[in-house]
């Protein structure tokens, strides 16, 4: 009885202890990046080129957002020799003090891994 009951115990822990696997990330879902605050898509061009699109959250900094664009950029690549070529999302040094309530806009970018 005790071997039946250690061996129904073994089973549900190693039911429990199955690895979710990361679904496909490169299809344009939304996600998010608690470390840095925003929200992200990341959506595949082609083989080694992606589309990036980084959302802040209402008080996210844009150095957070060119941090975490670096970083991502860098682990959908898994080396240096990238390229990023910004598209939208650049805010000027001075938009904070001519217009304090100014939304922030996202931040996008295509990513160009070299082969």
């Amino acid at each position: 009885m005790r071997i039946f009951s250690l061996a129904i115990l073994c089973v549900f822990l190693s039911a429990c202890s199955t690895v979710k696997t990361e679904s496909n990330t490169d299809n344009g879902d939304s996600r998010w990046d608690f470390d840095h605050n925003v929200q992200f898509k990341q959506t595949k061009l082609s083989e080694n080129n992606y589309h990036l699109q980084v959302i802040p959250e209402s008080n996210t900094h844009f150095s957070n957002l060119t941090t975490f664009m670096m970083r991502r950029s860098y682990q959908i690549c898994g080396a240096y020799g990238f390229k990023i070529e910004v598209l939208n999302g650049i805010e000027k040094f001075t938009d904070k003090q001519s217009s304090p309530n100014l939304i922030v806009s996202s931040l996008s970018a295509n990513i160009e891994c070299s082969s």
